[in-house]
């Protein structure tokens, strides 16, 4: 990243230069997985497809995926490299919880079909969904939210107010009592049983956190334990297209008129 013209966007040039240097720090000759962060409107896709094609024939990577992109991004990106005979994205990592679930409206079905896998990013919710933070008190300063007061209040402030939170929040929290373990895994287990998801990204700030996360993945909650939360949680989009009309048209047989 810098100030200059070629410093940021996913140019071949600028790709390349950062490619090039996060080897060199990292003292390694390949990446396993390199992903694109944003979708870049200024750089024909052809562009970064043909890059990104060319660095695994280079051995310099192995796969790579993208994050923060939206169905027609993806889309477009896996058409164009399955029509050129680029290789083909593998995942996407985009903010996935019980909490964040308009994915499912469309990226998750472009995934999908793409046979991409999904990395959740923040899937406890920024903590919310541990329990770390009560109706009526303004987080700590030593919390993420909190480091910086006004931005802290403004993030803070919404989510608070809302009952679909708390609602959430109490399922959670309900479950993990009656199972025996943390309000963490449970939200992290459920991430992690959603379709697409290969795998979560966790944000443990210290061991204890970490070996507590890491539970998550010998609990398997059961269809009663998803059910519930799928239902408390789930997105409210308008009728069209997202919501029941939409869903209807889309699942109606080809050819049925309007």
């Amino acid at each position: 990243m810098g100030n200059g013209p070629n410093d940021h966007g996913l140019s071949r040039r600028h790709l390349g230069q950062a490619l090039d240097d996060s080897l060199r720090r990292l003292g390694i000759e390949h990446i396993d997985l390199y992903q694109m962060h944003a979708w870049d409107a200024l750089t024909p896709i052809e562009e970064t497809l043909r890059f990104l094609d060319d660095a695994v024939s280079a051995g310099k990577i192995g796969y790579y995926g993208f994050s923060n992109y939206v169905g027609w991004h993806i889309a477009k990106a896996v058409e164009i490299a399955k029509a050129r005979g680029y290789t083909r994205p593998v995942t996407l990592q985009p903010q996935y919880n019980l909490l964040v679930r308009d994915i499912e409206l469309e990226i998750v079905d472009a995934c999908l079909d793409a046979g991409m896998g999904l990395l959740p990013w923040s899937p406890l919710g920024g903590g919310w969904l541990t329990g770390k933070y009560k109706r009526d008190e303004m987080p700590a300063v030593a919390t993420r939210l909190g480091e910086n007061p006004n931005r802290g209040s403004e993030s803070f402030a919404p989510r608070n107010a809302q009952e679909r939170t708390w609602a959430i929040i109490a399922a959670v929290e309900e479950i993990a009592k009656a199972r025996g373990v943390t309000m963490a895994q449970v939200a992290l287990a459920w991430t992690a049983a959603r379709p697409a998801v290969t795998s979560v990204i966790l944000g443990a700030r210290t061991p204890e956190q970490l070996a507590d996360n890491l539970g998550a993945a010998e609990l398997k909650l059961s269809e009663a334990e998803m059910g519930q939360l799928n239902e408390i949680s789930a997105p409210q989009p308008a009728a069209y297209p997202y919501g029941e009309s939409g869903r209807n048209q889309r699942h109606r047989k080809i050819g049925g008129g309007r």
